[in-house]
């Protein structure tokens, strides 16, 4: 873990995160140089995942709900980065596969529809870590398994992983919720169905 930080790429970073759509991040409002608000997808995940700063590293998980369609780019950057990269990287995925399960209903009525990052391409991600489905205990099980294998990946046993996760889905849940979405019927009977299936489980 880093413990210094380059913070004109931070603040490079929380800018190019607002284009994106998440709004809840504060930086230097210094205007990026020319070509800079054109980033390649891919190089933004891996910049993401090599900030060090936690607030900006784990943004990934607003980016990746706001944005399904990166999934490919996101599955190009864990092939083609180093390890420590790589890994940063599949472990926000999963974060933002678990809180997506855990906070779905949430999720949805601030969005206004069903959140719909895919687990299909990333089920290597928690299958070689032997790491619970997200599907599983609407993703808790897998929080908390992922928190400690964070713990031990970094030998620090005390630090709350779990609520830098959740402090991400809080400021999402309230950048969205300000929007008053309304529901289509369709979305409604959706999660209808999973509110019956959860009963039955």
């Amino acid at each position: 873990m880093k413990l210094m930080f380059d913070w004109d790429e931070v603040n490079r970073l929380i800018t190019l995160l607002n284009a994106q759509g998440i709004s809840y991040l504060i930086g230097s409002d210094e205007p990026l140089s020319m070509g800079e608000e054109s980033v390649d997808p891919v190089q933004l995940i891996q910049r993401l995942a090599a900030s060090g700063y936690p607030l900006v590293e784990n943004a990934s998980i607003s980016l990746f709900i706001l944005h399904p369609e990166l999934v490919p780019f996101i599955v190009t950057a864990l092939q083609r980065s180093e390890h420590e990269i790589a890994e940063n990287i599949a472990i926000v995925t999963l974060a933002t596969l678990y809180m997506q399960q855990w906070w779905i209903f949430r999720l949805t009525f601030a969005l206004g529809r069903l959140p719909s990052f895919p687990e299909a391409p990333f089920v290597s991600l928690w299958e070689e870590r032997h790491l619970p489905a997200p599907s599983a205990g609407y993703g808790r099980p897998g929080l908390q398994a992922l928190q400690e294998y964070q713990r031990q990946r970094y030998g620090i046993p005390i630090i709350n992983f779990l609520d830098d996760w959740q402090n991400q889905i809080n400021h999402l849940l309230a950048q969205e919720t300000a929007y008053h979405r309304k529901l289509r019927n369709e979305v409604r009977e959706e999660l209808r169905g999973l509110g019956l299936k959860e009963q039955k489980i």
